[in-house]
């Protein structure tokens, strides 16, 4: 039987999904692009869910939300027009009081509000509308369920910016970047497992700079686009400055991963231009002693 007689037979019992994987990657080029274009994108997710986990975390969103609050309730106009009637109806009632009229279905303690001054009632009220939006997200607001929001309206942009930071999605994201960060992982040890030589430590490092790169202009881009948004509004700009300050994690987190990546690339031209540096200077002293080593031995034959 004859080679291609050989070579025909094992090729036709490959499967389809074999025969195309022995196209594109028959030697090995095609594997390694392959895989580190998964990491790639691998750690440009994992860049994002990260940075929306850390923006959504209580102790960073719940501060914001009470910016967001403040603007869209409009708290300093209702606690001049209902402070002093919430503290006399306080003074009349015992246990839990809502404040009717106010934009989110809170409730204050009366034996807090009968005594409390302007800016006491402020914090309190900012204190718990901030933590029921940040449990509750914009439906907060929805005192009927029937609420529609204009996402090109006032109300839509607090939806796009203050509207996402809330418990649900700092749980989502947290999930997205564990399993982002697993998945990332285990492509670097692959990719790493299909090279040679220092390539082994600068392609999985290339490939995970190459994500934080695509996350940082991402996230740098709808930075920009945030700041264009609103004009001078007053209101515009807390919602405005909100939104920015989650884009601009993104970019922050995307740098990181960008720089450690490169780093990483660095290091590993470094250590392989000293290796080579190392055998040459080895192979040369080698090199020079031969001459040496050969006229002795001329010497002992004569």
């Amino acid at each position: 039987m004859s080679t291609g007689d050989t070579f025909g037979e094992g090729s036709a019992e490959l499967s389809p999904r074999e025969r195309v994987f022995a196209r594109v990657g028959g030697t090995g080029e095609g594997r390694r692009s392959l895989v580190a274009v998964l990491l790639a994108l691998a750690a440009f997710g994992m860049t994002l869910s990260t940075s929306a986990w850390q923006v959504t975390a209580e102790s960073t969103a719940v501060p914001m939300l009470r910016a967001a609050v403040a603007s869209l309730t409009d708290i300093d106009a209702f606690i001049a027009e209902h402070g002093a009637e919430l503290r006399e109806e306080a003074a009349r009632t015992e246990g839990p009081l809502e404040p009717e009229g106010y934009a989110l279905p809170i409730v204050l303690e009366a034996r807090e509000v009968r005594t409390a001054t302007d800016v006491e009632l402020r914090t309190m009220l900012l204190d718990r509308s901030a933590a029921l939006v940040y449990a509750e997200g914009l439906g907060a607001f929805d005192r009927t369920g029937d609420q529609r929001v204009d996402r090109l309206s006032m109300m839509g942009l607090l939806e796009l910016g203050a509207g996402q930071l809330s418990g649900s999605l700092h749980a989502r994201a947290g999930l997205a970047a564990g399993v982002l960060a697993v998945a990332t992982a285990l492509l670097a040890a692959l990719l790493a497992s299909l090279g040679d030589g220092w390539s082994r430590m600068r392609a999985p490092a290339a490939a995970i700079a190459l994500g934080g790169v695509g996350a940082a202009a991402l996230s740098l881009a709808c930075w920009a686009l945030a700041g264009q948004v609103g004009g001078s509004d007053p209101f515009v700009a807390d919602l405005r400055t909100i939104a920015q300050a989650g884009f601009s994690a993104g970019t922050r987190n995307g740098a990181i991963v960008t720089a450690a990546g490169l780093a990483v690339v660095a290091a590993s031209w470094a250590l392989e231009f000293g290796e080579r540096r190392a055998l040459g200077e080895a192979e040369a002293s080698e090199t020079d002693g031969l001459p040496a080593a050969c006229l002795d031995e001329e010497r002992d034959a004569g």
